[in-house]
């Protein structure tokens, strides 16, 4: 084999061997180390959470069927709380008045083991909701599954009557499709399943795989919950899952749909 061509660089007034691939290599290693400690996420996670009190306050807003969470927190009655990926964001605002009437009701989410998930998990705590981190491996293609101690969390919440907020088709897509352990857990929790989502007058999205939705401030947002939440039997079987996890697809697509005609027909005032 021929060797490669090895190239001299010159770096702070001092010639190198190292090649542009390594300097590359190393530059990408640096950067994502700093972007992964935590002075500077905490610092991103304070910008971010920012900017969404910014849409959130200045923005005109409606709940369409809000009273679903009020009900679960009141009656301590446990919901598993589903929505894409792309309509993260604005999530932590629909806990907020729940929370403030009834003191012992909280909101838990689940969010991947690697650098993203616990960035996301870092935002939800910034709004006082429960981060578990749920993968079960290090890594970043082996960071879907669930490991036992995170399932003893879930259920531990669940006992106690709070929700469980999960984007289904997270951390890596497919985009709007359940890839998850949702409708499982709601099997052996008994948790009734509630999809909703969210949508903004003035947005915009980023070019990810999930097409990320990021309103602007000064918008009109909708809230959408489903009137139906699904109940999972403990004795159901591997194709009545598959059914369901359809039925969840459906009904979040169906709240997505609805947030966006509400939100564009100006019905918030």
């Amino acid at each position: 084999m021929m060797n490669k061509k090895v190239k001299k660089w010159k770096i702070l007034g001092y010639k190198t061997n190292l090649e542009w691939y390594d300097i590359k290599t190393k530059f990408k290693q640096l950067l994502r180390k700093i972007t992964y400690s935590w002075a500077f996420q905490k610092l991103i996670c304070l910008i971010i959470s920012s900017y969404m009190r910014l849409i959130y306050y200045s923005s005109k807003k409606v709940f369409i069927h809000h009273e679903k969470i009020f009900a679960a927190a009141k009656n301590k009655t446990p919901l598993i709380l589903v929505f894409w990926h792309n309509r993260l964001m604005m999530i932590p605002f629909i806990t907020e008045q729940p929370k403030k009437t009834y003191k012992d009701y909280n909101f838990m989410t689940l969010a991947s083991r690697h650098g993203d998930g616990q960035f996301v998990g870092k935002v939800m705590e910034n709004f006082g909701l429960i981060s578990i981190l749920g993968s079960s491996k290090d890594g970043r293609k082996s960071s879907r599954g669930i490991d036992l101690a995170s399932f003893r969390r879930i259920f531990d919440g669940l006992k106690k009557g709070y929700s469980l907020g999960i984007t289904p088709d997270g951390p890596r897509g497919p985009n709007q499709k359940i890839n998850g352990e949702i409708v499982n857990i709601a099997r052996i929790s008994g948790a009734k399943i509630l999809a909703l989502s969210y949508s903004a007058s003035r947005y915009k999205t980023l070019n990810t795989w999930d097409k990320f939705y990021i309103p602007l401030p000064f918008s009109k947002l909708c809230f959408y919950f489903d009137e139906i939440e699904i109940s999972v039997s403990k004795n159901c079987d591997e194709k009545t899952m598959e059914d369901i996890k359809l039925q969840v697809e459906d009904r979040i697509n169906f709240c997505q749909e609805k947030s966006q005609e509400m939100t564009f027909e100006c019905q918030i005032f």
